[in-house]
């Protein structure tokens, strides 16, 4: 009888714990899309699997939400900031990065028709920045 009831209360305790961690699951309150919380969770979903390195340049390295923004960070593994033309590069970069994430399904209707904006932050192979992009809603015509 004492034993069934240790697992009675373990098992409470245990459920106490996973509603605490899981409000949003329990309460049947979904977050709306394109909403800080809504930006935040998919950041936290996409850095389950960062870093990752994209190419022999490219690493993924993370996700950050921010006000009406998913930001990507890569680092590019074979760049040095004192030696990089970060303005050719985003004028270079601008329009195939629109036409890449506009034309991507999971980007385009997951983020940027919730009202999303993507920015694209690169980083050099020591972490010091050297171009950002974004890709707004109106760059792809909504």
């Amino acid at each position: 009888m004492m034993k069934n009831i240790s697992w009675l209360a373990l098992g409470a305790v245990a459920a106490y714990l996973i509603w605490w961690i899981l409000p949003g699951f329990f309460s049947g309150v979904k977050v709306a899309p394109g909403s800080p919380e809504f930006i935040a969770q998919e950041s936290a979903k996409l850095n389950h699997g960062l870093p990752a390195l994209l190419d022999k340049e490219t690493e993924l390295t993370i996700t950050e939400p921010a006000h009406g923004m998913l930001i990507y960070k890569y680092r590019l593994i074979n760049v040095v900031a004192a030696k990089f033309d970060y303005e050719k590069f985003r004028v270079g970069s601008k329009p195939q990065l629109v036409q890449l994430t506009c034309s991507r399904p999971e980007t385009r209707e997951e983020y940027l028709s919730k009202g999303v904006t993507l920015r694209f932050s690169y980083f050099d192979k020591d972490k010091q920045h050297v171009a950002t992009i974004d890709v707004t809603p109106a760059d792809c015509g909504m």
